[in-house]
């Protein structure tokens, strides 16, 4: 074979085989680059980071609701219903605040009538320092650069996702955009599980009550600066429902005081913004039933319904006037708990 020959069936190939890729994204568009996904039509929704970013950018929608995994098991469909606002379900496993920031100024920046949004700080995620983050979004996702979406294009998962998301179209790995990224029909809720799930820890002496509070005022600036470049937005934020076993592991490592005590900043904070309001579900019913929890901190559907339903009623709030006398109420409840009774029920041995 001549070489001029040679090269023309290389090339040939290999566009034949681009050819056939860009065929394949155009039927299956695994991270939503180059569109969104219909009401019923589903997809396989395992990448979070990578997904989002195409569903902030398409998807039609005037309200988000956005959290860690305590909030995948939320429906946006519950919201859209309740408020009468299209919603979009925004979703990080052990998210980080910068993160969510990220996320945030997409949704801002492609859908500028974007009027509400409910946002669950997580107490875990309000302490920690972004300087310890470990995870990444994809910046050329996010950023409003389309050149540099060719990383898309030029990325092997991207074809694997795609190939493997047309192989299980029938399946039941494939679900509609209502159900994306729930995990909660895939885990056991009773007592036992949440204790099975709960890796309690040695006992360990008191932080000072003013240990976490460098982490929470940097997390903090950041959310307090969504509330003052968008002043006509509403910001439904809430600290969301901890078992009683969070606040035994709180005990034990020493923290509970330094949560507190951060979470009492952040409410002081917060309620300075006329366009935010705060509610606090830390302290409620499911609390203290195991029966609703799979860990110690992570909570059944049945409960995120309910929870969705107490926040788009305006249930569970504080004000500058009662927050203090709300977090007084939860610090006496938590340290003064009989810890010891959840570990002695009939047939369940302490764990250490």
């Amino acid at each position: 074979m001549k070489a001029k020959t040679f090269f023309i069936t290389v090339l040939a190939g290999i566009l034949l085989c681009f050819g056939v890729f860009i065929l394949l994204l155009s039927m299956e568009d695994p991270f939503f680059v180059l569109h969104g996904i219909d009401e019923g039509e589903t997809a396989l929704f395992d990448n979070q980071r990578y997904q989002m970013a195409g569903l902030i950018r398409h998807q039609d929608y005037t309200q988000v609701v956005m959290g860690t995994s305590l909030v995948a098991n939320y429906r946006s469909s519950w919201f859209t219903k309740g408020t009468g606002r299209e919603t979009l379900k925004i979703t990080f496993p052990d998210g980080w605040i910068s993160e969510f920031d990220t996320a945030l100024q997409l949704a801002f920046r492609s859908h500028p009538k974007l009027e509400r949004v409910y946002f669950c700080l997580d107490p875990n995620i309000l302490v920690r320092p972004d300087s310890e983050r470990t995870v990444e979004l994809p910046s050329y996702l996010y950023n409003m650069n389309p050149l540099d979406d060719v990383e898309y294009l030029l990325n092997a998962d991207t074809y694997e996702t795609a190939l493997r998301t047309w192989l299980h179209r029938e399946s039941e790995q494939t679900v509609t955009l209502d159900e994306a990224y729930v995990w909660d029909g895939t885990y056991s809720f009773s007592w036992d599980d949440a204790l099975k799930g709960y890796p309690r820890p040695e006992v360990r002496d008191p932080l000072p009550a003013d240990a976490l509070l460098a982490a929470a005022e940097e997390n903090l600036d950041v959310v307090c600066r969504w509330a003052q470049k968008h002043p006509d937005v509403q910001f439904v934020i809430w600290f969301p429902p901890y078992s009683i076993l969070y606040w035994d592991m709180m005990m034990r490592e020493g923290r509970a005081e330094a949560i507190l005590s951060a979470v009492e900043y952040a409410a002081g904070r917060l309620l300075e913004y006329d366009n935010i309001s705060l509610h606090s579900l830390l302290y409620c019913g499911p609390m203290t039933n195991l029966n609703y929890y799979t860990d110690h901190v992570h909570c059944s559907g049945e409960v995120t319904a309910w929870a969705a339903l107490a926040l788009m009623n305006g249930e569970f709030s504080w004000t500058q006037e009662d927050y203090r006398e709300r977090l007084d109420e939860l610090r006496q409840f938590v340290m003064g708990y009989d810890y010891k009774i959840l570990f002695d029920r009939p047939g369940q041995e302490e764990q250490n």
